[in-house]
């Protein structure tokens, strides 16, 4: 590496780590102010997460676990800010026109700053598959017990595994993960359906016990019920991890590329899981995408770069925008999920090649 791509490098990357600790101590002030009364209360909620701990250090814990994924929904637009700035930084400084006089194009100068936007963005995909699985669930425990609702969810949403099996169940609770007052309606062999009742399924691996048994009523006026003893495993069709994602608030946003494929093949229905599937690779890209737009936009602005950085962020929520329209478009069936996915991203890169490659100085 040139002695002047680490110097390029290196000012991206001062800029960028100020940029992504303001974001992050902003959101952390925000997210507190907004919890504080539930951090007051705390100790009045039983629970088990950090016990006998004070209510000040059970707020650490909870930040430690919960700013990465507050840090993960800003990443891209922190990624970008970071790259205009840093060439901002050079355009205002007059660094610029030096080396380009010397010989060196503009393009290969910026190129440092483009490769580090790549890495990023790829090291964005990677923390989506290997880390965020592993820190959600801790995330979501401590994000529960400091929440309005800290105990679990009534009536959560109907539970299928695609294959025909659906499950109701009349509370579904944050701390055990358990369901209470369970009715499961299965496709029986010989034609019809068949009930299985259940006071309580417990998590046990990737399937569910009930530690009280099953009674089964199959179909048919004159047939009779029969039980299955306490402890007996029950396969809902869907894990306990799928429960949670799928039947309260925490939607596919916790869940690495493998297990949304998983859910994908279990539930092809739902087109949105589909497109949320192409999203895990397509939004953490879209930085990369931004930086090859704005770039050039900055060059052509001069040393008028507060115009310039206007414009990269007009683009930026253009693209998130158009994200939006896409994945209703996506979600509701009237184009595929990858062209959902992938198309705002398609078009930002034709632009951002077309516009870097133009770049005369």
């Amino acid at each position: 590496m040139r002695l002047l791509d680490r110097y390029v490098l290196l000012v991206f990357l001062r800029v960028f780590v100020v940029a992504l600790l303001t974001f992050g101590v902003l959101l952390v002030a925000i997210d507190f102010f907004g919890r504080l009364g539930y951090f007051l209360d705390a100790d009045r909620v039983d629970g088990t997460f950090a016990e006998g701990y004070s209510t000040t250090r059970r707020v650490f814990l909870f930040y430690a676990v919960y700013v990465p994924f507050l840090l993960q929904q800003v990443l891209p637009f922190v990624t970008v800010s970071a790259g205009l700035f840093a060439v901002a930084h050079l355009l205002h400084g007059n660094e610029v026109a030096p080396v380009v006089a010397a010989g060196t194009s503009a393009r290969r100068l910026f190129l440092p700053v483009l490769v580090a936007g790549l890495a990023i963005s790829l090291g964005h995909v990677a923390f989506q598959q290997y880390l965020v699985p592993k820190l959600s669930k801790e995330q979501m425990a401590v994000k529960r017990f400091f929440s309005a609702d800290q105990t679990g969810v009534k009536d959560p949403a109907h539970i299928r595994d695609g294959k025909g099996t659906v499950t109701r169940a009349d509370w579904y609770g944050f701390s055990d993960g358990a369901l209470t007052g369970v009715v499961m309606q299965r496709p029986w062999e010989k034609g019809g359906f068949e009930i299985w009742k259940a006071p309580r399924l417990e998590p046990s691996g990737d399937r569910w016990r009930a530690p009280e048994g099953v009674e089964i009523q199959p179909p048919g006026v004159d047939a009779l019920p029969r039980r299955l003893p306490a402890g007996t495993e029950v396969d809902l069709g869907v894990t306990p991890d799928d429960v949670d994602a799928l039947a309260t608030k925490r939607g596919v946003a916790g869940l690495s590329l493998t297990q949304l494929k998983g859910l994908v093949e279990r539930f092809p229905g739902r087109r949105h899981l589909r497109v949320a599937l192409h999203k895990q690779v397509s939004r953490p890209l879209a930085s990369f995408a931004m930086l090859l737009v704005g770039i050039p936009l900055l060059l052509s602005a001069g040393r008028a770069y507060f115009a310039g950085g206007a414009l990269a962020f007009g683009l930026s929520m253009a693209y998130y925008f158009l994200d939006i329209f896409f994945t209703s478009l996506g979600d509701r069936g009237d184009l595929p999920p990858f062209l959902a996915a992938y198309s705002p991203l398609a078009l930002l890169l034709s632009l951002g090649v077309a516009r870097i490659s133009t770049v005369t100085t």
